[in-house]
C-alpha cells in the first residue's frame, strides 16, 4: 500500500469552467457594457465603472454618484463521453457597488467592489466526471473580489490620466472522488480543499479626447501573485477500512491537512475608443490582451500524506497562452430618457490543446451577442443588458497524459452560456 497516490487536489483552485469570459476573467461588473459586449471599456461615460477597466475615464462623467448592480451567469454544460453524458446548468450571482465623487471639473475620486476574476463547475457526486476518471471531479469554485481605490485627472490638452489601488482576496473551493485504483475496494475517499487569501496589484489608464464626441483610451492591470493557505480535508464511507489501513501503514489518510497556493493573476492590456457620428449613433470597440502564459504551471502544496509528489508539492501543468478579444458595440440614444444598445464580441480561450483542456477547465472560443437599455429620469438610472455566449465545442483528452494523477474523463464539451445584469445608478 505504499504507492496509494492522491488526487491531484491542488488542480483545482483555478481550474473550472468560466462562462464569464475566457480563462476565468470576468467583466460583468456594467450592465451598460454587457450590453454593448464590454465594447469601449472605460471609455463610453455612461455609467461609473471606468475605475474598474480604464480609471482615467471617470473624467467623461460630469457627476458624482453610486451605483450598484447584479449580474447573473449562466453556467451550462454537456460532457459527452464513452461512458453517456453529464449535464451541469445553474446560475451564479455576481453583485457589485462603486462610486465617484468628483472633487471639480479636473479632479475625480471614486472606490469599488467587484469579482474581477471567478468561476464555478458542479458534476453531480455520481456523474462520469467524479466516478470514471483520476481526478474525480466534482465541484469547483473560485472568487476574487478586489476593493478597488481610484484616482483620475483632466488636462486641458483633451488628456486624461489614472490609477487604481486594488485590494484583493481570493478563496477557492474544491470537492472531489478519490479514484485510485491502489485504494482498496469500498474505500471511498473524498477530497475537500479550500484555500483563502490576500494579495494587492494596481491599474494604470490614459484617454486622450479628440472633441467631445470621440476618443480612445489604453489601460494596464499588474498581474498580482495569490498567497493562499488553508485546510485540506479527507473523509471516508468506510471509516473502519480506513483505520486498519492508518495502523498497517502508520499513516493515516483521513483527517484534516494544511495546504497552500500561490498562483498568479495575469497582467492585462485594454485599447477602447468610442465615436458618435451622429446625434442618435455612438459606436465603440474594445481590443483586449491577457498575459495567461503566467498560468503555464499551477502551484500547490498540501500536507495530505497521500500526495507522493516531491516535497508534497503537485503542481499542475496547463501551457496556458496569451489571449484577444475583440468587440464591438452600438449605442442608439433614443430620446433624453431611453438608450438602446447592442454588441458583438469574439473572445478566444487561452487553452492551446486538446492535450491542455480538462474537466474543470473545458474552456474554448466564444462568440458573444448581446443587447441592453438605459431608461433615466431625473437623478435615476435603471440599466439592463443581456448577452447569449456561443462557445465553440472542445474535447478534453487526458491532460498532462505523462503524469499518472492528472488524468481527466475523455470528452466532448458542448457549453453555451445567458446572461442577465441590472444596475442602478443614483446622480448626487
Amino acid at each position: 500500500m505504499k504507492n496509494i497516490y492522491a488526487i491531484s487536489a491542488l488542480a483545482l483552485l483555478l481550474g473550472a469552467t468560466s462562462a464569464h469570459a475566457a480563462g476565468y476573467q470576468l467583466n460583468e461588473f456594467s450592465a451598460n457594457g454587457l450590453g454593448r459586449s464590454f465594447a469601449g471599456l472605460g471609455v463610453v461615460g455612461d455609467d461609473l465603472s471606468a475605475l474598474g477597466y480604464n480609471p482615467a475615464g471617470m473624467t467623461l462623467v460630469k457627476y458624482s454618484g453610486v451605483q450598484a448592480g447584479l449580474a447573473l451567469t449562466e453556467i451550462a454544460a454537456k460532457a459527452k463521453s464513452e461512458y453517456g453524458t453529464d449535464k451541469m446548468d445553474y446560475f451564479v450571482p455576481l453583485p457589485s457597488l462603486v462610486g465617484q465623487y468628483n472633487v471639480n471639473d479636473k479632479l475625480f475620486i471614486g472606490a469599488g467592489v467587484y469579482v474581477p476574476y471567478g468561476l464555478s463547475t458542479s458534476y453531480k457526486h455520481d456523474s462520469h466526471a467524479a466516478t470514471q476518471s483520476e481526478n474525480g471531479t466534482r465541484k469547483s469554485e473560485l472568487e476574487v473580489i478586489d476593493g478597488n481605490l481610484s484616482i483620475a485627472y483632466r488636462f486641458d490638452n483633451g488628456l486624461s490620466l489614472g490609477a487604481s489601488g486594488i485590494i484583493r482576496h481570493i478563496e477557492g473551493k474544491l470537492t472531489s472522488n478519490v479514484n485510485k485504483k491502489e485504494l482498496p475496494d469500498g474505500l471511498g475517499l473524498y477530497s475537500d480543499f479550500r484555500v483563502k487569501g490576500w494579495s494587492h496589484t494596481y491599474q494604470l489608464g490614459a484617454m486622450y479626447e479628440f472633441n467631445k464626441d470621440s476618443r480612445i483610451g489604453l489601460s494596464y492591470r499588474a498581474k498580482s501573485t495569490q498567497h493562499t493557505h488553508g485546510k485540506h480535508y479527507i473523509s471516508t464511507s468506510d471509516p473502519v477500512t480506513a483505520q486498519m489501513l492508518c495502523e498497517i501503514m502508520g499513516v493515516c489518510l483521513v483527517g484534516k491537512f494544511k495546504s497552500m497556493s500561490d498562483p498568479e493573476l495575469p497582467t492585462s492590456w485594454i485599447l477602447s475608443g468610442y465615436h458618435k457620428f451622429a446625434p442618435k449613433w455612438g459606436t465603440s470597440f474594445s481590443v483586449k490582451y491577457i498575459q495567461w502564459h503566467r498560468f503555464s504551471v499551477f502551484p500547490g502544496k498540501s500536507s495530505w500524506p497521500g500526495l507522493i509528489a516531491k516535497n508534497g508539492r503537485n503542481d499542475v501543468e496547463y501551457r496556458w497562452k496569451d489571449a484577444w478579444t475583440f468587440a464591438l458595440g452600438q449605442d442608439y440614444y433614443l430620446n433624453d430618457n431611453w438608450t438602446l444598445r447592442a454588441g458583438l464580441a469574439w473572445d478566444q480561450s487561452p487553452t492551446p490543446s486538446n492535450t491542455y483542456r480538462t474537466n474543470r477547465i473545458p474552456d474554448s472560443d466564444r462568440i458573444w451577442a448581446s443587447a441592453g437599455f438605459s431608461y433615466m429620469m431625473g437623478n435615476h438610472e435603471f440599466d439592463f443588458g443581456y448577452a447569449h455566449v456561443f462557445m465553440m465545442h472542445g474535447r478534453v483528452r487526458n491532460n498532462n497524459k505523462n503524469d499518472a494523477q492528472c488524468q481527466d474523463l475523455q470528452a466532448k464539451y458542448h457549453n453555451h452560456s445567458n446572461m442577465l445584469a441590472f444596475q442602478y445608478q443614483y446622480k448626487f
